[in-house]
């Protein structure tokens, strides 16, 4: 397999309406049933967590590859290094 032609995870995100990301995201969490959407200080603290990561670029994890915002809203989500 030819690596050398495959985008980086930034330059993949060239040119997306992140409005339009950003919006999708909240409309996949708010369809999670309650046992499957973390609570709201849940989620936040994870956020933190996330927020002074040195492996968050740009809203995804470096290390998975998820968003974030979306991998802290599910209650069985885990960070993939266990800061969380």
């Amino acid at each position: 397999m030819d690596t050398t032609k495959i985008p980086c995870r930034r330059c993949l995100f060239e040119g997306v309406d992140r409005d339009k990301v950003m919006n999708m995201i909240q409309e996949y969490l708010e369809a999670l049933s309650d046992e499957e959407r973390a609570s709201d200080s849940l989620y936040h603290e994870r956020l933190n967590v996330c927020g002074g990561c040195s492996r968050l670029e740009n809203g995804l994890c470096v290390m998975c590859g998820c968003f974030v915002l979306y991998r802290a809203g599910k209650t069985d989500s885990k960070c993939p290094v266990d800061k969380w």
